[in-house]
């Protein structure tokens, strides 16, 4: 059963009649980002839409509610579309509803919110109107979860093991063990994650350097002029590292929104101490940038190298921090480089990088993977890594995936008692 607003096709307001699909395509256009405010009529017409959405059930205390809805036109034919709904009238003239077609929102009405263009939406609320009826009647038949069976296994989410996608895409196991030599995947398992040397004193010198450390372990190549930032040092600092200088070279690649690092003296450990502790006068607020730990800019939230102080020490501490998929064999190659140097240094993520190499996590099966997601729960267990089924040519690799796959059950769709 296809929901088809106006018959097979939908007259636009010009009257020529149009594709349903491509309707819902130039609404999620035209109203994405929600950033308008209804005219009359449409005011009237989400009330209309809401009274109807408010038969659904909640899930749990949200008061969102999903819906699939079956439209047709697409190269297929038909294409499945899913509609979220959020919001309700919390009291007489305190209206809050939100509507995502696709995670796309179209529509936000606030009545607290008057700013933004008066446009009629009414087109668009008309067909939801349409369509949640007709879900509503397919739930009430006992109809509805046998209707969204059809959903592709493209549209859906799910959670697979590392260990059972290598086994049936076993290039992807290569491409990411591939940049490890098998001694440095030993190496960081002994490590635990940590080093047990002592680091009494730090220095902005002390810091530079081990960025420089990084650097050559990552082949980040060394600048032939000052670099964004514009710092050079004297003739005596270059004469000391033979040319180019720690501090030169994190200018050069480092995302340099430093807090003010670059006036911090080179050997002064009392200054760096203040300066990382924000105390005055050795911190100003005036250079606040928030990013003095990003030492490459591409790489900025994938890779991180941190000081901390332990309090209860008195000592200091690096950091690794990062543990994104695409970034594993820099960060764990930046963790070596420094424990070799003999810097006290954390890998942060130990858990999450060798539970990747060990193949003890699971993958979340989405329809379109998010490059900064940060971990998900899916079907039940925590995910951080993201894979979709589009990116899968193989008929016979792509029917391994499916069956194998555990999938999360789509929304259902209960009706209140009309009481």
């Amino acid at each position: 059963m296809e929901i088809s607003y106006g018959g097979d096709n939908v007259k636009g307001r010009k009257g020529k009649l149009m594709d349903i699909l491509l309707c819902i395509y130039n609404w999620m256009e035209e109203f994405g980002g929600a950033k308008y405010t209804l005219d009359e009529p449409s005011y009237h017409k989400m009330m209309k839409l809401m009274s109807l959405t408010n038969r659904i059930a909640r899930n749990g205390r949200s008061t969102r509610k999903s819906i699939w809805i079956k439209v047709l036109g697409g190269l297929s034919g038909t294409e499945w579309v899913n509609v979220v709904f959020h919001g309700d009238c919390y009291a007489p003239g305190d209206v809050f509803y939100e509507i995502q077609i696709d995670g796309v929102q179209v529509l936000s009405y606030d009545s607290k919110r008057s700013e933004g263009e008066v446009l009629d939406a009414t087109e668009m609320i008309d067909w939801l109107i349409e369509s949640v009826s007709e879900v509503i009647k397919l739930a009430e038949s006992g109809n509805y979860e046998k209707y969204i069976s059809d959903v592709p296994y493209s549209r859906r989410r799910g959670v697979i093991s590392r260990k059972d996608y290598y086994a049936i895409v076993p290039n992807a196991r290569e491409k990411y063990a591939s940049s490890l030599s098998q001694d440095e995947i030993v190496e960081l398992y002994a490590s635990g994650g940590m080093t047990f040397l002592q680091e009494e004193a730090m220095t902005a010198r002390r810091f530079y350097e081990a960025c420089a450390v990084v650097y050559r372990a990552l082949d980040i190549a060394t600048p032939e002029g000052p670099g964004f930032h514009g710092w050079s040092d004297g003739d005596e600092e270059r004469s000391r590292y033979g040319g180019l200088t720690p501090k030169e070279w994190y200018y050069a690649v480092a995302d340099c929104r430093d807090d003010g690092l670059y006036e911090v003296p080179l050997d002064d450990a009392e200054y760096f101490r203040g300066w990382l502790e924000r105390k005055e006068p050795y911190f100003k607020m005036g250079h606040l940038g928030g990013h003095p730990w990003d030492i490459i800019n591409k790489y900025s939230y994938t890779l991180s190298l941190c000081v901390d102080i332990d309090y209860k020490t008195g000592n200091y501490m690096l950091h690794v921090v990062g543990n994104s998929a695409e970034r594993s064999s820099d960060i764990i190659k930046a963790f070596l480089a420094l424990s070799n140097a003999g810097y006290s240094v954390v890998l942060d993520s130990y858990n999450v990088l060798t539970d990747r190499l060990l193949e003890k996590d699971y993958l979340g099966v989405v329809e379109e993977v998010e490059p900064w997601q940060r971990g998900d729960t899916i079907a039940g267990r925590f995910v951080r890594d993201e894979i979709s089924l589009s990116e899968v040519k193989d008929r016979d690799m792509l029917d391994k995936l499916i069956r194998t796959i555990e999938w999360e059950k789509l929304d259902e769709v209960n009706i209140l008692d009309a009481t």
